[in-house]
Formats: structure tokens, sequence, C-alpha cells
């Protein structure tokens, strides 16, 4: 996932627990990828039929570390009017075009189609979010950084939203009110079409960005609160996780929406309140790094892996089934690492290459 969701500035404090959130989820995300892409005899069981699957709900605490983030790094500078705003719009585009526009140019040279020259048009622009269906099929899990984009295009706006807490809970009332509207009217085929999926829409999971902001004006809060309460943060957050898989509704509908705004917020709260040596270990902190890249090239590796015939190795059913699922999974992430890293080899070379012949 993005990597810039905590903008480096002097005055903002690095929460290393957030990089692990990142970085878990963004693999959560993967495996539930490679297991809907592929064809395993594995069903009969939680983990298989329900865990996995779930997985793909992470994005929503994406959407959460990008409000927080943005704010950890931008607020108060927006708020006394410290930003550059074109310096802002540079640094966004800076951080995201050269790669993912790597994967376009890939991408449309495997498809050969006028559709993906189309496709890659509007998303070369990160403005795919704005699409009256953001349903692209160019870099298909892309549709989740058109919504972050149009996200951080109207931070400066969301600035005004987070000028005070009552602000805040206010437009977080409101946005889940809008919610409630769109389930309830607008997703409908008269507004969408067939293939319209509702958390590709921005106003749809503005609640979850709002919330993000809210927990970031509360952090100093939550880290009292959290300070030597350690272990009980964490069971809360585990009993959380184990009630949203219980109660009903787990997939559309404005209770498993709300379910998911207290799960994703009190796991985010437990990251700003605790230091963990896990979550904010090297090998974690390097998948956060890189998280944006694992996430928009995670189905190019995976097509590598399945086109060198290494999904089904041990076999497709019961123990060697799920070691077939495992090493294909591992093989996917091995991949895009090497893909990442030889990606920021070039782009260095280049650059070298460039300030030599420059002086």
């Amino acid at each position: 996932m993005p990597k810039d969701l905590q903008a480096s500035t002097s005055r903002a404090k690095h929460y290393g627990s957030i990089d692990g959130l990142r970085a878990l989820s963004c693999i959560g995300i993967i495996l539930m990828h490679v297991q809907a892409n592929t064809s395993y005899d594995l069903a009969g069981s939680f983990a298989w039929d329900t865990f996995i699957p779930s997985l793909t709900w992470l994005v929503y605490l994406f959407f959460m570390i990008s409000g927080f983030g943005m704010c950890a790094g931008y607020l108060r500078r927006f708020q006394n009017r410290e930003i550059d705003l074109e310096c802002f719009y540079k640094r966004r585009y800076g951080k995201i075009l050269p790669f993912f526009g790597l994967l376009l140019v890939i991408d449309i040279l495997m498809e050969r189609t006028p559709d993906a020259i189309y496709e890659a048009s509007v998303e070369g622009m990160l403005l795919h979010g704005l699409l009256p269906n953001n349903a692209v099929s160019v870099i298909g899990v892309s549709w989740f950084l058109g919504v972050v984009f149009l996200f951080y295009l109207l931070f400066p706006a969301f600035t005004v939203l987070m000028k005070s807490k009552k602000r805040a809970w206010t437009s977080l009332a409101l946005s889940l009110w809008l919610v409630v509207c769109m389930d309830q009217y607008f997703f409908s085929p008269y507004f969408v079409t067939n293939s319209f999926t509702p958390r590709h829409s921005f106003l749809y999971v503005l609640p979850l960005f709002i919330l993000g902001g809210i927990v970031y004006l509360y952090r100093d809060d939550i880290a009292r609160v959290c300070e030597g309460r350690r272990i009980p943060a964490l069971v809360l957050c585990l009993a959380a996780t184990v009630l949203w898989y219980a109660i009903p509704g787990q997939s559309r509908g404005e209770l498993f929406y709300l379910k998911s705004l207290v799960l994703f917020g009190l796991w985010l709260s437990y990251a700003i309140g605790n230091d963990s040596k896990f979550l904010a270990s090297r090998p974690v902190r390097y998948l956060s790094s890189i998280s944006m890249e694992l996430y928009l090239a995670q189905m190019l590796s995976f097509r590598v892996v399945e086109r060198a015939h290494l999904l089904y190795v041990f076999g497709s059913a019961g123990t060697t089934g799920w070691l077939s699922f495992v090493v294909a999974s591992c093989l996917t992430v091995a991949g895009l690492i090497v893909f990442i890293e030889t990606y920021k080899w070039a782009v260095r070379h280049i650059k070298a290459r460039l300030g030599k012949a420059a002086h």
C-alpha cells in the first residue's frame, strides 16, 4: 500500500507499529488474491472459506491509515498555511507515478488492445477514482490507488473537517449518513453498473479516512490510555476481531460497515499506543516501505508464478494443497521483492548516469 501515508516531516512523530499494520495487511491481501485466482480443493475449513477471503477488507484499514498518516504529516502544516500546494501535489505524483507508470506500460504491452490504452490513459493521470465506475481492468487492483489519490487531491479540504474534534465527529456522522443513502438508494441499477463495487467509491469509504483523522486528533489521549496496558489493549483488539466474524453481515450493509469501523479503529489505536517489537521490526519495516509497490504489482508476480507452473507443486487438496498455497504465496511475494528491488536499482543507476551527464 502507498508508503507516503506518513509523510516524513520534522514535526511528525513516526509510529513504528503502524508500519507493521500496513505490511501485514498488504501480505494478507496478497494471500486473498492468490486464493481468488487459484483452484485449490481446500473448502470446508474456516481458514479457507472465511478467514482468507475476509482479508480483502483490510483495504478498509489501509484507508484509515491513510487518513491518520496524512494528518500526522500535513494537518498542522496546512492549518498553519505552511504548505506549498504545488509542491504538495508534485510529491504525491512523484511518489506514485514512476512505478505505477511502469506497470501500466507493461500491462499495455501484454494486452495490446485499445481498451487497455483508454484505461491506462486515465490511470496514468491517477484520476480513475473520479470515473463513474471505478472498476478498471488494467492493473485491476489500482482501484484502491484511485480512491486514495482522490483523498490526496481533496486533502486540503479534508483539513477543514479536522479543524476541531467536534467538527471531525460531526463530519463522521454526516459521512455515515451518506453511506446509508448510497446503500439504500444510489447503489441501484439506475445509478451504477452491474460490476460496480461500493468500496470503489470515494464517498462510500470517506468515513474511514475521517475516522483515521479522528484517531490522529486523539493520539495523545490514546497513548496515555494504552500506557502500561499493552496486554489488555491487545486482548481487546483480538476480542473485537472474534466478534467481527461472529456478528452476522460479512460483506455488505450498515452493520458490516460499523463493525469494521470499530475493529480497524481499535487496531489503529493499538498501534499508536504500543511500540510492538514485532510490528516495528526491521523485516516488517522493510515490507512496509515497499507496500505500495507490493500491492500494485502483486498480480504481475502471481502471473509469473502461474505461467511457471508453480501453483500446485505439491498438489491441490488436503495438507499438500495447503503447502502448495503457502509456497505459491511465498513465491509471489519473493518475486515482488526481486522485481521492486530491480526497479529501484535501475532508477538509482539511471539517476546516477543523468547526474554524471549533467556535470
